[in-house]
């Protein structure tokens, strides 16, 4: 093995490359920007770059230079001398042992390049002269190792070592709280595109995904990260027909989310087997306080286990089932299940297929439950025997706040047991039972009722279209004044003889005030912003009782004070006592939605008509059986 002993055999002027070794605290070579260790059996060799361009420089040059440095190299001999002693005393060996060690070190493997514990010549490389350094110590310098002392691992504290069962299930440590790396990972397994709108939202409370289209393979990758995202409390899924492939997975994984308060799965086509995954699902999870299941043809035969949940859940509040398939079986199983429940406070099953006998079990439901605050049965056939049913409900009830049996065929001799219930009841604040048979007279008893009962605290009653007579009419204008009562009718009759109205839905939507003024509308080539601007005449952008007055007058509406003072009330939602652009657009789809459920009554009416008169048929073909 050579040893490098001449400094110009071996480096170019320019451009060169060159390994420079020294100790580590040799700190007589200026301009080191970069060091680096190699080692092999406890021998460590210190090597050091320089990174300065070489300039091209004269013999004379040279010369001058380096002997106006003499003085700095015999310096760092002295200090390098020094270095030597403290190592060889670290070592244990003498000095001049110590030298010999280095050298022949030095010799077996730190120059050649080709050892295992050697440094190849070209792994650095060497761009200027160390100002510090003279030609005749250069050699000397370059030969430069020491032995270091053996190291253990015990001495070494590294932040790299990995648990193993870190390495082998990351997913146990996983600490997005927000789900958002399981759900790319979903949205890859089950190739869909991830949702933008979702993984934007997902550090907010309130997730509404209605109608974005998500279908059951979207549903099904969202519904990984919705176990363990700890933000989301209420989430709104409307209208994106997930199906009972896409509901059964969201069941499964949010049995253990404890954070999710509000789930709404209003038409989603779920049917009646995607209803026992919701149902399951509320068996388990004591979190879900408000569940909207509404339009997805649930059939009576999820009647007994929705009956076995109602028993069982004790944090449900608010239950929506409106515009399903259910009839006397789930009445007769929600019955048995309001007896006991004491927990739920809402209850929507309006726009089932509920007749009398179901009608009559859901009246007693009420009529026993110690917990409802607000029950809608509109859109059902109570009949008679239904209207006695729910009077003695109401009759018997003290905790109802709401109750809202419109378009529910009570004839007008169910209105005297009604009135009944109203004469006891002292907590029911709202009733709504407009758009049945009550007739003038069934109106007018009503009100008796409520004038005879100085507790009550009724301040809406709601008659819909119902015309009332001029009697009615005096004694609403002085319980009104008396009480904070308001009555909405049809209006009051031009002569005393009372009649009584068909109250068909078909006919009443037709003499809604706000179908009178959507015909207005479309007559007149307006759109919703056109008549906001056409009655607003300050230009405040909105619409004051006096102007909305002033232009169903200028605009010859054929509406009666009575119908504008309903239609100002169910379009002001927030009482402010004027009507803005986004109070009109809620009007107009509140409208528009009660026109698709009229269809789907029509609907459903001639399927029943058909079916009556093919059992008529059989009947009267086979009069025996």
């Amino acid at each position: 093995m050579e040893t490098l002993t001449n400094y110009n055999d071996h480096v170019p002027k320019t451009g060169s490359r060159m390994l420079i070794t020294q100790f580590p605290d040799d700190e007589s070579y200026s301009g080191v920007t970069h060091s680096d260790a190699h080692s092999e059996g406890g021998a460590t060799l210190y090597s050091h770059v320089i990174d300065s361009p070489i300039p091209e420089e004269n013999e004379d040059d040279v010369s001058g230079r380096f002997s106006r440095k003499t003085n700095q190299s015999n310096r760092s001999k002295d200090k390098r001398a020094d270095n030597e002693n403290t190592m060889g005393r670290q070592s244990g060996l003498s000095s001049v042992d110590f030298n010999d060690k280095v050298s022949e070190t030095y010799e077996r493997g730190g120059r050649g390049g080709g050892g295992e514990g050697g440094v190849s010549e070209e792994e650095y490389e060497v761009d200027s002269y160390p100002d510090s350094m003279s030609m005749d110590n250069l050699s000397e310098t370059l030969s430069v190792t020491f032995e270091a002392p053996e190291l253990r691992d015990e001495d070494f504290d590294t932040d790299l070592e990995v648990d193993d069962d870190k390495w082998l299930h990351p997913e146990k440590y996983d600490h997005d709280t927000t789900g958002l790396t399981k759900y790319l990972n979903a949205c890859e397994e089950h190739d869909v595109t991830p949702v933008r709108y979702f993984m934007k939202h997902m550090m907010e409370t309130n997730m509404n995904l209605g109608h974005h289209g998500l279908g059951p393979a979207a549903m099904r990758a969202m519904a990984v990260p919705l176990e363990s995202n700890t933000t989301i409390e209420h989430l709104d899924l409307e209208g994106n027909w997930i199906g009972e492939e896409g509901v059964q997975p969201l069941c499964k994984l949010l049995r253990d989310n404890v954070y999710i308060v509000e789930l709404n799965l209003a038409e989603n086509k779920l049917g009646t087997e995607g209803a026992l995954h919701v149902i399951d699902l509320m068996l388990e999870n004591r979190n879900i306080e408000n569940l909207n299941l509404t339009g997805n043809r649930i059939t009576d035969n999820a009647g007994e286990p929705l009956g076995v949940m109602l028993k069982r859940n004790t944090t449900l509040r608010h239950l929506k089932l409106r515009h399903n398939e259910l009839g006397e079986r789930a009445a007769q199983c929600i019955k048995d299940a309001l007896t006991d429940n004491e927990s739920l406070e809402t209850l929507d099953i309006s726009w089932n297929h509920f007749m009398t006998r179901g009608c009559v079990r859901l009246a007693e439901a009420v009529k026993e439950n110690v917990a409802l605050k607000e029950v809608n049965v509109m859109m059902n056939g109570f009949g008679l025997e239904g209207a006695i049913a729910l009077g003695e409900a109401i009759k018997v009830n003290r905790t109802l706040l709401r109750l809202d049996a419109s378009y529910c065929r009570l004839p007008m001799e169910g209105a005297a047991s009604i009135a009944h219930g109203l004469q006891h009841n002292e907590t029911l604040q709202a009733l709504n039972v407009g758009y049945n048979s009550l007739g003038p007279d069934g109106s007018l008893g009503l009100l008796l009722g409520l004038e005879r009962n100085d507790c009550s605290n009724l301040t809406t009653l709601d008659l819909g279209n119902s015309k009332v007579t001029p009697q009615f009419k005096e004694r609403q204008d002085k319980l009104e004044a008396e009480r904070p009562l308001r009555v909405h009718h049809g209006g009051v009759l031009p002569d005393t003889k009372a009649r009584e109205i068909c109250m068909d839905p078909v006919e009443v939507f037709k003499r809604d005030p706000m179908t009178k003024l959507k015909e207005w509308v479309e007559q007149a080539g307006y759109r919703l912003i056109d008549l906001l601007r056409h009655f607003d005449k300050d230009q405040s952008m909105s619409i004051s009782r006096e102007e909305f007055v002033n232009g169903i007058k200028s605009a010859r509406i054929e509406i009666t004070d009575d119908q504008i003072d309903i239609l100002l009330d169910r379009l002001d939602t927030d009482g402010d006592g004027e009507i803005d652009f986004s109070e009109l657009i809620q009007g107009d789809n509140d409208h528009r939605s009660l026109k698709r459920e009229l269809t789907q009554y029509q609907e459903d009416q001639r399927i029943r008509e058909e079916e009556t008169e093919t059992a008529l048929d059989a009947f009267l073909k086979n009069p025996s059986d």
